[in-house]
């Protein structure tokens, strides 16, 4: 820190909780897909990760798949088509509107979200080994609370 007219400037050294909270979910997300490669799922991205975590388990409107990830239709387009080339989803004309498209997991896309979620599981148990039960279970207390309030 450095210091201005006797007084600490505390502003060189302030992490907006913003930005805390994304590095949490990006180490987060790191350590997910690590754990994805390690039980055969090597052809996962962080890119794939954004797409999949917002796909409804019944399958979803790519249109919709895009606003929930907040990409564009291309972005997503092109996303999903290479989760499609290596069989984790599906896209498929939708059959209520001949201009959708629909997205669904597949087999092998259902074994990828099984695996995430035991992996989430394990994560979420350092979580608690690092921080304690009490500071673990105050800050799960602490982000719901932010999150109601932010539903306002």
């Amino acid at each position: 820190m450095t210091e201005r007219n006797g007084q600490e400037n505390q502003e060189t050294d302030f992490q907006p909780t913003g930005r805390l909270l994304i590095n949490a979910f990006r180490a987060f997300e790191k350590k997910l897909l690590y754990g994805l490669q390690q039980q055969n799922f090597s052809d996962i991205t962080l890119s794939h990760l954004n797409v999949i975590r917002h796909l409804n388990p019944e399958g979803m409107k790519l249109i919709e798949l895009a606003n929930d990830a907040a990409l564009s239709k291309q972005a997503i387009s092109k996303i999903c088509s290479n989760l499609e080339q290596k069989n984790y989803i599906e896209i498929v004309n939708d059959s209520n509107d001949g201009r959708a498209k629909m997205v669904h997991f597949t087999q092998k896309g259902i074994r990828l979200i099984d695996t995430a979620i035991k992996t989430t599981r394990k994560i979420e148990l350092q979580y608690c080994t690092t921080l304690g039960d009490k500071d673990y279970k105050q800050l799960r207390d602490s982000l719901q609370n932010l999150l109601r309030e932010a539903k306002l």
